[in-house]
């Protein structure tokens, strides 16, 4: 099971420098992964910047060792 700090870690490492921001991560008992950024500047989060966030913790970890499945979104709109 991937630990929750570690993938914590992971996108906070993607994230840094960039005008995202991580909203929410949670990791459950069967390994289903949900990651929440929200943009730092007030703009909204597009797919592209979900899809590349996905990409990156991906290539950080084996899906087959570690049977992970895995949900970026966005923390959509604030009030």
């Amino acid at each position: 099971m991937i630990q929750k700090p570690l993938l914590e870690a992971v996108v906070n490492e993607y994230l840094k420098g960039t005008k995202l921001s991580l909203a929410e991560i949670s990791v459950s008992e069967d390994n289903d992964i949900e990651v929440i950024i929200r943009r730092t500047d007030g703009e909204g989060v597009s797919i592209d910047d979900c899809a590349d966030l996905s990409r990156y913790i991906e290539s950080r970890f084996d899906r087959d060792k570690e049977d992970f499945s895995l949900m970026v979104g966005s923390a959509g709109i604030e009030e």
